[in-house]
């Protein structure tokens, strides 16, 4: 069996599946972020009080992506029409999700770090949509990423200079 094939199955091996490469995939980049200093935020003299630490955002990320995992696997479950364009556009979420942590240091800019939360927030909205229509459960289990996304722009429109292009 491909593993394509056990991704989209209902059982304890595509949960595990699932949950395994999201949580891998989100532990690799969080490493790549955290341990080398690339991280958005890193280097200002001024923290927010209700700004979070750098190991409390990689704990949030991968319960995110556990729950991004567990939405996709619940899609599984129905065979009804309209259950593959759910799980493909939480397949694309998940994606997009990946990428979320390296908008601003690849860029150079916070604008991008905003560009590509506003953007992995219509994606989700998309796909809570989708799911919605399939599965409810799956649907709330997704909502959490738009708070926290949102969370983030906060933070990114409250810190002065953030919206500043970088030298």
């Amino acid at each position: 069996m491909s593993i394509t094939q056990t991704l989209n199955r209902h059982d304890r091996t595509g949960l595990v599946l699932n949950m395994g490469l999201a949580i891998g995939a989100a532990a690799a980049v969080q490493a790549v972020v955290l341990f080398t200093g690339q991280d958005a935020m890193t280097g200002r003299e001024l923290r927010l009080w209700f700004e979070p630490p750098e190991w409390a955002v990689t704990a949030v990320w991968l319960v995110l992506f556990a729950l991004m995992a567990t939405a996709r696997w619940m899609l599984n479950e129905y065979t009804i029409v309209g259950v593959v364009p759910a799980r493909r556009m939480t397949t694309v979420l998940i994606i997009a999700s990946l990428l979320c942590p390296l908008y601003v240091p690849v860029s150079g800019s916070a604008i991008a770090g905003f560009l590509g939360n506003m953007a992995t927030i219509v994606i989700a909205a998309v796909a809570i949509g989708l799911a919605w229509l399939r599965s409810r459960d799956a649907a709330f289990l997704l909502v959490p990423l738009v708070l926290w996304l949102s969370f983030a722009t906060l933070l990114i429109f409250v810190q002065p200079g953030q919206l500043q292009p970088t030298q």
